[in-house]
Formats: C-alpha cells, structure tokens, sequence
C-alpha cells in the first residue's frame, strides 16, 4: 500500500468533520472541485471509498469513520508537536491550559494567574471552570494540562497532588431561625430546603455521603449549579446550603450569611492538583506548577 499523502488526508480530515465539501473547501481555501479531487485521489491510492452522497450532504463510510479516528490522532499530535517546540525556544512563549473547580477558580486562583502573567506575560493562560468530574474527564483525555478540583480521587491514570484543605459549612440568611438556637436538630432540617450544587460537583458528592452518613433528610433539595447563585438564593431565604468556608468569607463579615454554629455540621473537604501520567510536561506548564506550589493559600 502507498503511503499516505498527508496533504490528502487533512483535506479528507477537513470534509469528514464537516461532511460537506463546499464547507471543507471554504476552511481549506479550496474550490469544491479540488477538495473533491484530491479526497478521489486518496480513496483511489487506498483503493477504499471513504464517503457515501446523502443529498447535498455526505457520510463516511466503515473505512471512512476509521480512518477519520486515526486522522484526528494524527493531527492532535502534530498540533502537540508544534506547541511542544514553539516553547522550547523560549520559556516565555507558550500556553497552559488550566481547569479548575468552581471553588479554585472563583476564590483562589485569580491572585495566582495575575501574579504569574505579571511575572511570565508572554506566556497565554487559558482557565476552563466546571465541576471536579468534568475537569478530570478533561484532564485524562489531554484536553488541559493541569487540572485543580476537590476531592482525592482514585483515577489511576492521574498524578494527584494535595493543594489544600478547607471546610464545607452550612449557611444560612441573617434573618434565618437558625441563628437562635443554640442546636440545631434533625427535626429541623426535615422542614428545610438544601440548595446543593449538580451531580459530578466534589461539594454535592461530600454533602451526598455525609447526610447519608448521618441519616439527615430535608423536605426539599434544589438543584444549583454555580456556588455564586447559591449564595445569593441562600440571602434570600429559599433554603440552607454546605459550601466551602472561603467562599463566603464576604458575605460572613458583612452578615449577610451566617454558619449554623454547630461543629457537627463541618464537612472536610481536600482540594488537589491532577496531570495525566502519560503526557509531555511543557516547560511553561513546570513552570505554571512551580509557581502555583510556591502561592500561599490563605
């Protein structure tokens, strides 16, 4: 068999993601008819037929949709290449790509971030926030370098790294009955609404395990997915919620949430730095790790 024409292959690549040759060709810079004859040419040199007409549109084939997934290996690599070597020229040129948790991304690190681009200003930083599940399945596929979630995790193929450890607290509004007694009792919360964060969050896994744990129920439970809406529905008197004590260090010294004073309602929570095991450390993602390591967590 012929070796494959790398040119044909992203021409071929182009269409199938697209799988429109007008579209192809417009992101190519291509007429429609070069696109068409150079797909023809690979699928003669393979001696396969890689693409089906449906109408104005096309499908791949078995052997398209096969070699499609090698294709998108290929040119995944070939960009890693290319960012690998733009960034060995000069530690301050590059990239890292950086997910975190709502609770790091929100409260922790953007001192981190200004202070490392006022130190490495060449150097782009990109921050995708999403729950610690999320940010993990992003993390294993290479999708970003480093990952800052909540939770210990179990991944195999994950360095995990502790960062930090804080505290989920149950908070309440100013004006909430809580804030009169001295317990507050299983009773209690059987008459209360928890506002707590969607599946996949590491704050809704801990609170999950630990109203288990301990057999609390509450009369509702809404569903909320960013930290910032519930506080403010929690000011508002719609319900209590367990959130990380520094996310409401505002809010408790302007009194506009108070923490049910009650130790037996403090929730641990361990925050840690994730990599793949298996990908290329680039010498402005050390550098980004060195720099975090070194940022004191107050």
């Amino acid at each position: 068999m012929p070796e494959l024409n790398l040119y044909q292959l992203k021409i071929f690549y182009t269409v199938a993601r697209h799988l429109n040759y007008s579209r192809a060709g417009e992101e190519l810079a291509l007429s429609q008819p070069a696109v068409s004859r150079q797909v023809a040419a690979l699928e003669k040199s393979l001696g396969l037929e890689l693409f089906v007409q449906k109408g104005r549109h096309v499908e791949l084939t078995d052997a398209g949709r096969s070699l499609f997934d090698y294709a998108d290996r290929i040119f995944d690599l070939a960009d890693e290449a290319e960012r690998a070597m733009s960034q060995f020229k000069d530690l301050e040129r590059g990239q890292v790509l950086i997910g975190a948790s709502t609770t790091i991304g929100s409260y922790i690190l953007p001192p981190v971030l200004r202070a490392f681009q006022e130190r490495y200003p060449k150097i782009e930083l990109s921050l995708h926030l999403a729950n610690s599940a999320t940010v993990e399945q992003m993390v294993t596929a290479r999708k970003l370098d480093l990952g800052l979630v909540g939770g210990l995790g179990r991944n195999q193929a994950l360095h995990i790294e502790p960062y930090f450890q804080d505290d989920l607290v149950m908070i309440s509004s100013h004006k909430h009955p809580y804030n009169r007694k001295e317990e507050v009792s299983t009773e209690d919360l059987h008459k209360e609404t928890l506002l707590w964060r969607e599946k996949g969050s590491a704050v809704r896994t801990l609170v999950e395990r630990f109203l288990s744990d301990n057999q609390y129920l509450f009369k509702n439970q809404m569903e909320v997915s960013d930290t910032e809406t519930i506080k403010h529905m929690v000011i508002a008197g719609i319900g209590i919620a367990f959130v990380p004590k520094r996310a409401v260090r505002q809010e408790l010294s302007l009194s506009l949430l108070r923490t049910v004073n009650d130790s037996k309602f403090l929730i641990p929570i361990h925050f840690t730095v994730i990599s793949a095991k298996d990908q290329h450390t680039y010498p402005t993602v050390l550098a980004f790790s060195s720099f975090l390591r070194k940022w004191p967590v107050s």
